[in-house]
């Protein structure tokens, strides 16, 4: 009889030792809720093409350069005129329900109220006189982290987009 009850409170303090490691701040799980409404605006923002996507960066944001030959960071002055770019010629459609992913600090392991997901995004290029209407599927894995303040300052987009365009183009 001793030893059962030795191991079941062994058992018993066991679990909530590994269950006290594993709480997550209520502060955390705020960041995370916030900054998950702003992906989702940010998203909605994207496909309507609206300048408003920027204003969720901060003015010092980075996106890590993820494609082949990409430099390790580009600005959002450059993603500025990419997209703007990419808007004149593609149209943009979230596809994939939204099912945002909590991140964690590299470093502690701990939610630290970065966002990321898995999505799929349809891409479509419209026809002209010259040319069919095209679209293609692609899907991605994107992370995004924010400051204090709410706003983000680091982008990824992992994802085969050369490929996409390159069909699209083709």
């Amino acid at each position: 009889m001793k030893q059962i009850l030795t191991f079941v409170l062994g058992g018993a303090l066991l679990t909530a030792g590994f269950f006290a490691c594993g709480q997550i701040s209520s502060d955390s799980l705020v960041a995370f809720e916030t900054n998950s409404a702003t992906i989702t605006q940010v998203f909605a923002d994207f496909e309507r093409e609206s300048d408003e996507f920027f204003t969720h960066f901060n003015a010092s944001a980075v996106w890590s350069g993820t494609g082949l030959n990409a430099p390790d960071t580009v600005t959002l002055e450059q993603v500025m005129s990419k997209y703007k770019s990419a808007w004149a010629k593609y149209d943009y459609e979230l596809i994939s329900p939204i099912n945002f992913l909590p991140g964690v600090n590299r470093l502690t392991k701990t939610m630290d109220g970065s966002v990321r997901g898995y999505f799929e995004w349809n891409i479509s290029k419209v026809a002209t006189d010259s040319t069919k209407s095209k679209s293609v599927r692609v899907k991605v894995y994107e992370s995004f982290d924010f400051n204090p303040e709410g706003e983000i300052i680091y982008t990824q987009v992992y994802g085969n987009l050369a490929a996409a365009y390159a069909y699209l183009e083709d």
